[in-house]
């Protein structure tokens, strides 16, 4: 995924109003496959009441068998404070859903980047999983790591290369069979909370997911953004700012 002309993402990253939501709040911010919560450092870097914890076979994090989105959840529901932003891009994102329906009453806001409620809405995307299931599997993590970073900037090539050299076939793959096996569809219309839903203009993949979540969450307002699937990379800037303008005065 390429940036759009004219995007300067890294340039003059922004200290966070003291009384923006993010400040005066804690924030709970959930990674995505291949990642870990080392991912989101410079977003969080001023930000003293954030939380990034690992997902399970991420990063410090033991797995759980089988790899299962509603078991990620159970497993981070401990270290989720009262009142806190759930944000959740791509794998993370699904787990943040899951979170927000089994804590209902005790978070204050949804933040969904760069997911989908499912993969398995159509036959295309329950044959894409598989198939990356299996190139997983068998493919050298060089090999992977190097795929994953084609077309992106190159800041956001280096943020792959050094989050996939934490992973081995095996935690890749537990993570790709976690988001293939998920259904967050039914959750949808029982979200209470103020939910932001933002996506990569050049992530064209998830868009009918996150155009779903808009349709069916109560309270729901979708921002697409520059930038492709690593938005938190591509776009840091203009991903603080649609954050803290999107929950300003709603929570």
């Amino acid at each position: 995924m390429t940036m759009q002309s004219g995007v300067s993402p890294h340039s003059n990253f922004p200290n966070v109003e003291p009384q923006s939501p993010l400040r005066t709040r804690p924030s709970f911010w959930i990674h995505g496959a291949g990642m870990s919560g080392s991912t989101w450092r410079k977003m969080v870097e001023t930000l003293p009441l954030s939380q990034t914890p690992d997902l399970p076979g991420h990063g410090a994090a033991n797995p759980v068998s089988p790899p299962r989105v509603e078991r990620f959840a159970e497993a981070l529901t401990p270290e989720v404070p009262d009142g806190a932003i759930l944000i959740g891009h791509s794998l993370g994102g699904m787990v943040a859903l899951e979170l927000a329906m089994r804590m209902k009453g005790r978070i204050s806001a949804l933040v969904l980047i760069e997911t989908v409620p499912t993969v398995r809405d159509k036959v295309s995307g329950r044959m894409l999983a598989l198939i990356s299931r299996s190139m997983v599997r068998w493919l050298p993590m060089h090999w992977l790591s190097w795929l994953a970073q084609l077309g992106h900037l190159p800041e956001t090539r280096e943020e792959l290369r050094v989050q996939m050299a934490q992973h081995t076939n095996t935690s890749l793959a537990a993570a790709i069979e976690a988001a293939a096996h998920y259904d967050g569809r039914a959750l949808l219309e029982q979200i209470e909370v103020p939910t932001l839903i933002v996506i990569g203009r050049q992530s064209r993949s998830t868009h009918r997911g996150a155009r779903l979540f808009a349709e069916r969450i109560p309270q729901a307002e979708l921002i697409p953004i520059g930038g492709g699937h690593i938005l938190h990379v591509d776009n840091p800037v203009q991903l603080h700012r649609v954050i803290n303008n999107a929950l300003r005065g709603r929570i």
